[in-house]
């Protein structure tokens, strides 16, 4: 499903358009004359329909170089193993995600939790994942884009959003840390940081977004600037912005 020129949503499950497993966050591909990369790698339930999406979104799967995961959390995470090894893709995260998924630690990821609370199936499970590169706060230069990795803790430890400029538009890849009109996912883990949450989306508010592409929900396709305002200003009058879900 094309997005805008040169952005297609090639995965996303039940909080937002049932294109792949319903357990699967939005995934996106970012592609351009210099290769393309995919902004995270879903539960790992239905890789193949991601890898035929690709393909059916007129990109060649073998152009796919690098998936940058936004936090290690399954929904993002947990097929970037098995998505690695089919596209030959190299897999890039912060350290604290990279470490997670090295180890295969369904505990520091929150999926025995997750688990134990019926959020997944016993099916979503954690392997092993080779890292490439740990990433900060930086510009990393992937598949002909130049791409600004921006620690954003609060939703999970390590969280990264991903901020590039292509067909004339600002764009934020923003994972968990905000979704349209400006909610947020605030969750009962030890890695959940409300203070945290606040100083990340003033971060991302300064990159001055046209679009905010999101790990679940709405897409947003301009003014993303007013959604994130919105949680902002929620955190400034002293409460804790709208909820992802009930």
């Amino acid at each position: 499903m094309q997005i805008i020129e040169g952005i297609h949503l090639v995965a996303s499950g039940w909080l937002g358009c049932s294109l792949t497993d319903p357990h699967d966050c939005h995934v996106y591909l970012l592609s351009g004359p210099g290769g393309a990369v995919l902004i995270d790698a879903g539960c790992g339930l239905d890789n193949d329909a991601i890898v035929n999406n690709i393909a059916s979104a007129g990109i060649d799967p073998a152009r796919v170089t690098h998936i940058l995961l936004t936090h290690a959390h399954a929904d993002h995470a947990a097929g970037a193993a098995a998505l690695s090894s089919t596209l030959d893709a190299e897999v890039w995260a912060s350290t604290e995600t990279a470490a997670i998924l090295r180890d295969a630690d369904e505990n520091a990821a929150g999926l025995i939790a997750a688990r134990a609370a019926g959020v997944y199936p016993a099916s979503v499970r954690l392997v092993p994942t080779p890292i490439a590169r740990e990433l900060g706060a930086e510009t990393i230069d992937v598949a002909g884009f130049r791409i600004d990795a921006i620690p954003t803790p609060g939703h999970a430890a390590g969280h990264l959003c991903f901020s590039v400029r292509t067909a004339g538009k600002s764009v934020l890849f923003a994972g968990d840390l905000v979704f349209s009109r400006g909610r947020v996912a605030v969750l009962d883990t030890p890695d959940t940081n409300i203070h945290d949450l606040h100083t990340s989306l003033q971060a991302v508010l300064a990159t001055q977004p046209d679009l905010l592409l999101a790990g679940h929900g709405s897409i947003v396709l301009d003014h993303a600037v007013d959604h994130i305002s919105t949680a902002v200003e929620a955190f400034e009058h002293g409460d804790i912005p709208a909820a992802l879900v009930p």
